[in-house]
């Protein structure tokens, strides 16, 4: 009799109990630190209406852009409350950036890792009327008047270090740089004559190319299926291939079950036929990593990056 009084006692607090709320409780907020018409910007507005179609995560997810230098959109969610419904979409600036301006205070190491989905190449751009037809004009022109040619580019960030390696890889070649923002702010900053020279990655340029705009070189391995026509860099003699990954972050703190949740929606809509279709029509390879394979693949592109990014690194 006493065993079925304390049954019958826990089986009504079990009940009366309220039960474990499973992630996502409440809309899904995913910052991207640059403004709308990026890489990353077009990268997760896709992920965004994957997720929502296909009914992948129970919450709506929201896009919040945040313009001008990266690490302003970085901090928010750095500061952000770790709820386990706010997220950082990124890439290499995060880590090259951390070099060139530590006193920003923003690093990788601040962070959940969640994912990465994703990659993609460069293109050093100019306009489709610029006197430079060839990739060898530009550097000859940089090298024997440094500092002349003015390149558009996010500090720091990712068409920052591609044009950092073409220093590197022409010695004597100097930019001179101005710092605009993302790839669409960039677009708009070299066709309306304010700069002569930016970096789109391959999928801004699918974005842009039909828009007055000349690529003079391609920073993958081999040349792009979709612009056999294009050089690459190493091909042209500079002795570099450079090419990035979408990162995905969460504010340090975060739930393992916050990181296990989004990390699982992000893997499923990646392998989607939608996600799929995006990549290959926007230049860009579809690999996934997660746990502690994404914790390694962070060091060690970090590791990669350094000497490059100390070079554009104000002295102290």
């Amino acid at each position: 009799m006493l065993l079925r009084i304390a049954t019958a006692i826990v089986a009504a607090f079990v009940a009366a109990a309220p039960a474990m709320a499973a992630w996502p409780e409440k809309p899904i907020r995913i910052v991207v630190p640059f403004g709308p018409g990026g890489t990353t910007d077009i990268l997760a507005r896709t992920l965004q209406k994957v997720l929502d179609e296909r009914k992948i995560v129970s919450q709506p997810v929201a896009i919040q852009n945040v313009g001008g230098h990266f690490s302003v959109g970085a901090r928010q969610v750095m500061t952000a409350q770790p709820d386990g419904h706010t997220f950082l979409a990124i890439h290499l600036a995060l880590l090259s950036g951390e070099v060139v301006d530590p006193a920003r205070g923003v690093s990788y190491r601040n962070f959940e890792p969640v994912a990465l989905t994703g990659g993609f190449c460069f293109h050093p751009i100019v306009r489709a009327d610029s006197k430079f037809t060839t990739l060898k004009d530009l550097l000859d022109t940089a090298k024997a008047q440094p500092n002349t040619i003015v390149a558009g580019v996010n500090i720091g960030a990712l068409n920052h270090m591609m044009a950092l390696f073409m220093e590197q890889g022409f010695p004597g070649a100097k930019f001179r740089y101005a710092q605009i923002g993302g790839g669409g702010e960039n677009f708009a900053a070299i066709m309306g004559g304010h700069t002569q020279l930016t970096v789109l990655s391959s999928s801004e340029y699918q974005t842009y190319k039909a828009n007055g705009i000349r690529a003079l070189a391609y920073s993958g391995p081999e040349r792009l299926a979709l612009e056999p026509g294009i050089p690459t860099a190493r091909e042209l003699g500079l002795g570099f291939d450079y090419c990035a990954e979408n990162f995905w972050f969460a504010p340090k703190g975060t739930s393992r079950e916050a990181i296990d949740g989004m990390a699982d929606a992000l893997e499923k809509a990646n392998g989607s036929p939608d996600m799929k279709e995006f990549f290959q029509k926007q230049a860009q390879t579809a690999q996934f990593m997660r746990g502690a394979a994404f914790a390694k693949r962070l060091d060690d592109v970090f590791k990669m990056i350094e000497p490059v990014a100390k070079t554009a690194a104000p002295a102290r």
